[in-house]
């Protein structure tokens, strides 16, 4: 099995199919999911093992706005792993998870600000988390206050229990924070 295939099937298996929510006019679910996963496979959004660095187990790279040369294949977009292994821990997958989260902006060409990309993806991420009864297991504290954060906005709405919850971006203003106050997601 190809590592695009693997990827795409990370979107399609469980708990995947379970995580329906949306922020604003950003739904993610199973539907929306799919679609990251046709352009995985179709070969629109490149997947690859050459290590992300760091505790990350994935990380996605936008392409929409790269200049192309001529005769260069035109991609959405790259998922990076860790390593081929990513694919085979909760941890990692959902790492997949978020970063495709990522991803569905591009496939959908939704327009949003790095911090809502980011909430709503880490939402995802502590959805995917909590289906398959995983403790994200980090060291730092600025991390710790993103997942805290995440996790009482899928705890106080129900939202592996309530599918297809609709959030504003008002109710997320304390997952924002905690985003934007992470010395990654600065400037």
């Amino acid at each position: 099995m190809s590592i695009e295939t693997e990827v795409a099937s990370v979107l399609r298996s469980d708990p995947s199919h379970r995580i329906n929510f949306k922020v604003d006019n950003i739904a993610v679910n199973k539907n929306q999911m799919e679609s990251v996963a046709l352009a995985i496979e179709a070969g629109d959004i490149a997947v690859e093992t050459e290590g992300v660095g760091g505790a990350l187990g994935a990380a996605y790279s936008s392409y929409v706005s790269r200049r192309w040369t001529t005769g260069e294949k035109k991609l959405i977009g790259k998922i990076s792993l860790a390593g081929p292994k990513t694919i085979k821990t909760p941890i990692g997958r959902a790492a997949i998870f978020h970063e495709s989260v990522h991803a569905l902006m591009d496939v959908q060409a939704i327009k949003v600000t790095m911090h809502n990309d980011e909430v709503v993806a880490y939402l995802a991420d502590a959805l995917y988390l909590t289906a398959t009864k995983t403790h994200f297991g980090t060291t730092s504290e600025e991390d710790k206050a993103i997942f805290a954060a995440a996790m009482a906005v899928v705890n106080t709405h129900k939202l592996l229990e309530r599918p297809g919850v609709a959030l504003t971006w008002k109710q997320c203003d304390a997952l924002r924070d905690a985003i934007k106050a992470n010395s990654k997601y600065r400037g």
